[in-house]
């Protein structure tokens, strides 16, 4: 891409569809510039070809783009992008819904819905694991199991992925034992997360894609969000890419429910818009602090920052072979942010980060006056 030419698309929505005051005018000519200028930077850095993104501020909703994919088209707001770990939010919610439901509770030994015995999976001695460990990282499982990252190159680990199956997951579960028996100790785990899907699989007796269909996709209105697509079978999916340029391979599979899922900026902002303004008790319950601190912590599934301030912030962050993305919410302000972008590096997640922190606290001091 010519770095010199950037491209960008902006759509604005509101409730009305149409902007009634001079101030809302204002107001939403200095949110895009905001995006603007933060982004603009952000696309001139080598690496960075292309960004979108979307925004939910003040009840009005705001998508971007910026650059070009790898293809040489501009995204929009139905591009398809991987999501990545993103996709452990959705898993958190419809434990949200089986807590609410009464299918089990977050202090539950997880072995009470596993068939078999798995003496394996215990804590300090007489300790269960709980569902509430699983979904905040406090089991001691690993990050991954069979499909390791570190010893495969990366077709190996997509043909892992794609075939090792739910019967293997249990076959390995077996065999493992957690790597610290505190519970209360963070220990990033794609395993404990999937390990809840099969989980609420097993209550509900319903698919992974049934449980999401019936609730998640239900509380907001879904728009192209995924779990098992092909480049060739849609020319709107987002093409991924190494540090190196090198194009990557998307994800399907395996991890479904810890990192399966692709989505546009559309559904995104749905999503985002969900949790700010739902009155929904299963929405509402999912954003709680369920583990850690008030400085950092973990609800379901989410990472939370000053839980207990009037600038809280619940965060999630994906990666794949070739997208990063990052969503934060900031419930107290009705505010959210969704980024994505078409490649992985060593830092980009903590470019987006960063670049959302710098958008976020531009936007808090604009509607602070």
């Amino acid at each position: 891409m010519n770095k010199s030419v950037l491209l960008t698309v902006f759509v604005v929505l509101n409730n009305c569809g149409f902007v009634n005051s001079t101030t809302e005018q204002s107001e939403q000519k200095r949110v895009e510039q905001i995006v603007n200028e933060k982004v603009t930077e952000f696309v001139k850095k080598p690496e960075f070809s292309s960004l979108s993104g979307a925004i939910y501020v003040d009840g009005k909703s705001y998508q971007f783009h910026f650059g070009r994919l790898i293809d040489g088209k501009q995204a929009n707001n139905e591009t398809i992008y991987e999501i990545g770990s993103v996709t452990k939010t959705y898993t958190g919610l419809l434990l949200s819904q089986a807590v609410y439901d009464k299918k089990l509770a977050l202090n539950d030994d997880i072995r009470n819905y596993l068939e078999g015995d798995y003496p394996n999976l215990v804590l300090a001695p007489n300790t269960p694991i709980t569902i509430r460990n699983l979904i905040t990282h406090t089991s001691g499982l690993p990050l991954t199991m069979n499909c390791n990252e570190g010893a495969q190159t990366v077709n190996e680990q997509i043909t892992c992925f794609e075939t090792f199956t739910k019967e293997d997951f249990f076959e390995e579960l077996n065999k493992i034992k957690p790597i610290e028996n505190s519970g209360k100790n963070y220990h990033y785990s794609g395993v404990g997360i999937q390990l809840v899907g099969y989980i609420l699989e097993r209550v509900y007796r319903l698919s992974f894609q049934e449980l999401l269909e019936d609730h998640v996709f239900s509380r907001f209105s879904k728009k192209e969000i995924l779990w098992d697509l092909k480049y060739e079978e849609n020319s709107n999916i987002s093409i991924g890419k190494d540090n190196s340029g090198v194009s990557m391979p998307l994800i399907n599979g395996f991890y479904e429910y810890a990192g399966g899922s692709k989505a546009s900026t559309s559904s995104m902002l749905n999503y985002i818009q969900m949790y700010l303004e739902s009155d929904d008790p299963v929405v509402k319950q999912a954003i709680n602090l369920l583990a850690g601190n008030n400085q950092y912590g973990r609800a379901f599934a989410w990472n939370t920052y000053n839980y207990g301030t009037t600038k809280k912030m619940l965060y999630h962050n994906g990666s794949t072979f070739g997208h990063t993305s990052w969503v934060a919410l900031y419930p107290n302000q009705k505010m959210g942010i969704f980024l994505v972008t078409n490649v992985v590096t060593t830092d980009s997640q903590s470019n987006l980060n960063d670049l959302s922190n710098e958008i976020i606290d531009e936007l808090l001091t604009l509607l602070s006056h």
